[in-house]
């Protein structure tokens, strides 16, 4: 097969200097010089691989908003690129693959004051990432963050402007820091709609805290470790009683190990109150056809999307 640049395609130069978005993850194109002489108008990139012949390319540009990055390596020369756009970016998502920290994160993202959306995948468990974020991120509304510390997401909560709705945690929880996280959600989150929560036996008065001054929930993601099914059923009370009315997407790790008997009388007392039909996201079907409970919607985790990804502001997310 006879491989044609697309440069001499007749033409090109004209759409091509209209272009939005590139993929340079891709392998397939080399002519980054010759491109970056035609576009300035990307907006959005992806890069797969860390090329320094890419630099240039990003440097040209007039306004780099969105950056996807897969950090497999330490590229000096692209990050120095991507700062020049410092101000015009508004979202990052982040992948590292990187074992001696990451270079995007440490020296790109605290010069980033208008970022809007943040996400950070740490896929390598021996890259141990700092948790000092020198900026305040008075813009942030969108945190999704994966095997980072709950430092760093305290952290970065508390430097924020009261804008954040969307808080999505995946790590192994520091259940020595767990207290102060949730303090954090209901101290600085006032609009917050989906946010992950962490719960033990003695955090369950901030969980009240947080019905009582996050009155726009909308998802909730309980992550617990309970000692026994005596404050797994205060959680269940507590929604009831005090969960805002704008709530009724739930997920509770371990659901199914709940008590029954607890859970259908959640499910009566639930539906008494006059709520929304509640969405509960685990095991489809699990609960419902064994309580033989009504009004009762069982969702999968996943596939039927308990974080709303089709509404984030800048729908980019996809399931991870």
């Amino acid at each position: 097969m006879v491989c044609y640049p697309i440069l001499k395609y007749p033409g090109a130069n004209i759409s091509l200097s209209n272009l939005y978005e590139l993929d340079f993850k891709s392998g397939r194109l080399n002519d980054y010089h010759e491109l970056a002489q035609i576009c300035r108008s990307i907006e959005k990139i992806y890069i797969d691989l860390s090329r320094p012949n890419i630099t240039e390319l990003i440097e040209m540009q007039k306004q780099i908003k969105y950056i996807y990055v897969k950090e497999d390596d330490n590229c000096e020369k692209i990050d120095q690129a991507l700062e020049k756009h410092a101000n015009s970016i508004v979202l990052l998502n982040l992948t590292i693959y990187t074992k001696n920290g990451s270079f995007l994160y440490d020296l790109l993202l605290p010069k980033l004051s208008n970022l809007q959306y943040l996400r950070i995948n740490n896929m390598e468990s021996k890259c141990i990432l700092k948790h000092v974020i020198h900026l305040n991120y008075y813009n942030l509304q969108v945190l999704d963050l994966v095997e980072v510390s709950l430092d760093i997401a305290i952290n970065i909560i508390q430097n924020t402007n009261g804008n954040l709705w969307k808080i999505k945690i995946r790590c192994h929880a520091d259940y020595d820091r767990i207290k102060e996280y949730d303090q954090t959600i209901h101290q600085y989150c006032p609009n917050i709609k989906y946010v992950t929560v962490f719960l033990n036996d003695e955090t369950l008065k901030e969980l009240e805290k947080i019905f009582i001054k996050c009155q726009h929930l909308v998802a909730i993601d309980v992550l617990e470790n309970f000692s026994s099914s005596e404050y797994a059923n205060k959680l269940l009370n507590l929604l009831v009683d005090l969960a805002p009315l704008t709530l009724y997407r739930l997920h509770i790790d371990f659901i199914t190990n709940f008590n029954r008997e607890y859970l259908k009388l959640f499910f009566t007392n639930w539906n008494r109150k006059g709520r929304k039909t509640l969405h509960l996201y685990h095991l489809c079907d699990y609960l419902r056809e064994r309580l033989v409970v009504k009004n009762i919607r069982e969702l999968e985790y996943y596939n039927d999307d308990f974080w709303n990804h089709r509404i984030t502001m800048l729908n980019d997310e996809k399931n991870d």
